[in-house]
């Protein structure tokens, strides 16, 4: 506080006072001669409480208000056992919005209830930090100059308060705290409290060439909304499908921030926050264009010559080992090994797959022949451990016994390939050329369709051999590890080669991980920390392949070395898998934005808080697992497609792309960095990342294991028709054209390769394993026919086939250019489709 011109003074606290009555207990702060008074009353209303905070002058001078922070201080998750850790700490979730804002704490395992805190009366949030604990901020306006890092969304205000006596020289603010049920609950606990209950689809990082609708279900009376960019945004209001339930549509013509301010009950505001980017289609060959031609060393005779590397931004520079950024020793697999570097690649290859370029399919087998083979990873001719991956720092060191030992000073007698994590990015890399050199076979030089089959089986293998026996810290079987779910393709592969006895063994050791997940460990939502939103995506995988899948019931199926101890499971059931997809399903959702209705926090992942770093790969690939649940399982699917999607779209918002107009990106505009990436998302003004960077709001300005995330994108990439409760007929990822007599939807999902309906009665997807749809031309659907049309676009030109795979209830004919070539009955697993000339138009009939 302050008074007239002198310092910024704390409030005297010195001698609080307490009275209490039944239901009631309240604080005061106030000594004779000090010129502020503070009441805190907390009163126990039904099943809440209310926090109420009274300031009032005494004296004859006026007070300024400069900061007013609430802090939060919580038990976030920790303990000995698991049970500690998920039931007994909490994660934290944030919307501060203006008088908008709420708070509300979830248990680790997701199970409800709920702690949530709303703004009562006059009471808003403007502002938070975490430097020691928590605080969100009534007033912040002294913080604003003090810390002048950064950047910030919202204004930062002070309050001025009159002399004792006058009008003007008291104010009060007000809080309720309460459980909640359910995540329903929740929503209907910020309508009932004069708050938002916000929906938005398909998601809030909007893509220029789609639009997006939100729902704002309120008592309040919204007075108006208005734009950040008034001329280059459209906004339309639906009207009100629902009682209380506000319906807009917005696109955006700005690349970047866009915000919309939200005007209610005659001056009260809060605030939406998009993110605007180019078409999905153009960040993915974007992404994979920047990383072959600015993100790999190509630099013979050097060690590292072919290492796709990091990329700074702030700097536009490719860092590597020989201008390392402070990035030395042990810091140094950031540069060259580690999910930071490892994740590139795969990323490319996963790209090429569904868009095959020479130059990019050349850089992947460069790296493959230069850095990986006999550097990186172990050759089949090393012995002991063939196919071994190095870990951390980088191969290089970890070759060397002398430079190993200046980085390291444990474990130096075993040899340093034990890092499970590392495995499957180099499975994926090897899956995918795969892919491309069984698509494309005129395209590789490195190896054949055969040998990338060969180096992936062998990879896989050393996955669940190496690790475990070398170190068995490292629980393969235990924790879930990014990308794995590629295995569960590459068995499919080999038993398609007639590779029966590898792809037995394989699907043994991946069905202990299963059968672990699924039967041995109520939290298995770990990885190298004792809470890790990296499990989200395996975790799912499992769960789904046990539902899916006949396991057989074993005895001793694996030792423990750890535990000394022996795991059996004398009885296997589907239905078993089946809940506890249910289960991890509600742990993903504790650390993963679904009611903050920001373009950083909605679909966005963190651990126990979004404070800082939000918007990691995790984003992705544990919203697959969301998207996933949602089109294929949950009995109630519009709310698990919309948090699914928006996940999806979510952490496209870390690329610096751009147009000339917007000088070629929004975090770190330059033409050199077109096409660039940050690793996360800092949430805050400005503050510490992990990666020892001081960063300030926004993408950061490294890349890292971002890729990691995009390359899952292909795993979840989709165009949606759902005919949602709320919005009606609803294109995620497309552009709907609703007909008398059709539907027709454009698909722009980037990729073009899958297409689903989904409406009350169930779902039905289709799935294509190469090719696309046709770029900009529509997928028909008809319900009063039951027919669906669409062209595939023919991405080659050549004659080849292309495996059309159906999900669905129901039985489908299948016809190619106006000839039936096929039918699909539930349960069948694809149709081979020739496909010749530019393109090929496909219809699905309906049978009754």
């Amino acid at each position: 506080m302050k008074i007239a011109e002198g310092d910024w003074l704390s409030f005297y606290r010195g001698e609080t006072t307490f009275t209490a009555t039944q239901d009631k207990v309240v604080y005061t702060d106030m000594v004779k001669g000090t010129p502020l008074r503070m009441d805190q009353t907390i009163t126990l209303i039904e099943n809440s409480i209310n926090w109420k905070i009274d300031l009032e002058t005494t004296m004859e001078f006026p007070v300024l208000i400069g900061d007013l922070g609430i802090p939060f201080p919580w038990q976030t998750p920790g303990g000995a056992t698991s049970q500690d850790i998920f039931e007994k700490g909490f994660v934290k979730h944030h919307y501060i919005s203006g008088d908008g804002s709420f708070i509300f704490f979830a248990k680790p395992s997701g199970e409800p209830p709920f702690l949530l805190v709303t703004t009562g009366a006059n009471t808003h949030f403007e502002y938070f930090n975490n430097q020691d604990t928590y605080t969100a901020y009534i007033h912040s306006g002294r913080t604003a100059e003090i810390d002048t890092s950064g950047t910030w969304r919202q204004p930062h205000t002070t309050r001025l308060l009159q002399p004792s006596g006058e009008e003007g020289s008291s104010l009060s603010y007000s809080f309720n705290i309460e459980w909640a049920d359910s995540y329903d609950d929740l929503r209907q606990k910020l309508y009932e409290r004069g708050l938002f209950d916000i929906r938005v689809v398909p998601g809030m990082s909007l893509p220029s060439d789609l639009t997006a609708k939100f729902s704002l279900h309120t008592q309040n009376i919204i007075d108006s909304i208005v734009p950040e960019f008034r001329e280059r945004t459209t906004l339309k209001n639906l009207g009100e499908p629902k009682p209380g339930h506000h319906i807009y549509e917005v696109d955006f013509d700005r690349l970047g921030e866009n915000m919309l301010t939200i005007y209610y009950n005659g001056g009260r505001k809060s605030y939406l926050e998009f993110f605007s980017t180019e078409p999905l289609e153009t960040l993915y060959k974007k992404r994979s264009s920047f990383l072959v031609n600015s993100q790999q060393h190509r630099v013979p005779g050097k060690w590292y010559d072919g290492l796709f590397s990091i990329y700074d931004m702030k700097n536009a520079v490719l860092r590597g080992p020989d201008n390392t950024d402070g990035y030395d020793y042990w810091w140094g697999y950031v540069l060259a090994s580690d999910d930071p570097a490892l994740c590139k690649a795969p990323y490319v290859a996963a790209k090429n797959v569904w868009y095959p370029d020479g130059d990019e399919i050349e850089a992947v087998e460069y790296y493959l022949e230069k850095f990986v083979w006999g550097g990186l990873q172990r050759t089949d001719k090393e012995t002991p451990y063939p196919y071994g991956i190095y870990g951390t720092p980088n191969w290089m060191v970890n070759r060397d016994p002398v430079l190993r030992a200046g980085v390291k000073n444990q474990n130096l007698d075993k040899m340093n390939i034990w890092r499970s994590y590392d495995y499957p990015h180099i499975i994926m890399l090897y899956f995918h050329m795969y892919q491309v050199a069984s698509y494309y076979p005129d395209m590789v030089k490195y190896l054949d369709a055969d040998g990338y089959l060969e180096r992936a089986w062998q990879t896989a293998r050393a996955y669940f051999i190496y690790p475990y026996e070398i170190l068995p810290w490292y629980d393969t079987y235990k924790w879930g590890c990014y990308n794995e779910v590629v295995i569960e393709e590459l068995i499919t592969a080999l038993e398609e080669k007639g590779r029966n006895e590898e792809a037995a063994w394989l699907r043994n050791e991946y069905e202990k991980k299963v059968k672990y997940f699924i039967y041995d460990d109520h939290y298995p939502f770990r990885s190298e920390y004792a809470i890790d939103r990296t499990a989200f995506e395996s975790s799912y995988a499992f769960a789904r392949y046990g539902t899916e899948t006949s396991m057989q019931p074993d005895t001793n199926l694996w030792y423990d070395v750890k535990l000394t101890k022996w795991w059996s499971h004398p009885s296997v059931n589907r239905s078993d898998a089946r809940e506890f997809m249910d289960r991890q399903h509600l742990a993903g959702l504790a650390v993963r934005g679904w009611l903050e209705t920001k373009y950083f926090l909605l679909g966005s992942d963190f651990t126990t808080s979004s404070d800082r770093h939000c918007l990691s790969y995790m984003a992705k690939m544990g919203g697959w697992s969301i998207l996933d649940y949602g089109l294929r399982y949950a009995t109630e699917p519009f709310d698990w497609l919309q948090l699914g999607y928006a996940s999806y779209l979510s952490s496209w918002a870390l690329m610096n792309t751009g147009t000339g107009e917007s000088d070629y990106g929004f975090w770190w505009p330059g033409k050199e960095n077109d096409g660039a990436m940050g690793w996360a998302f800092m949430s805050a003004k400005s503050g510490p990342a992990w990666i020892r960077k001081d960063v300030d709001r926004g993408a950061w300005f490294y890349d890292g294991e971002a890729d990691l995330g995009l390359g899952a994108a292909f795993r979840m990439a989709a165009t949606v028709l759902a005919d949602d409760p709320l919005f009606g007929w609803t294109a995620y990822g497309g552009t709907l054209v609703k007909g008398n007599r059709r539907m027709e939807v454009i698909p722009r999902d980037g990729v073009r390769s899958r297409f689903w309906i989904v409406d009350s009665s169930g779902s039905t997807g289709i799935e294509l394993n190469r090719d696309g749809f046709m770029k900009e031309m529509p997928v028909s659907w008809s319900e009063r026919t039951g027919t669906i049309e669409f062209i595939i676009e023919n991405r080659t030109g050549d004659t080849h086939t292309t495996r059309v795979t159906i999900s669905s209830s129901q039985r489908w004919e299948i016809l190619r250019d106006g000839n039936k070539v096929g039918e699909y009955n539930p349960g069948d697993s694809f149709t081979e489709l020739q496909i010749s000339g530019k393109s090929n138009s496909i219809t699905l009939k309906r049978k009754r």
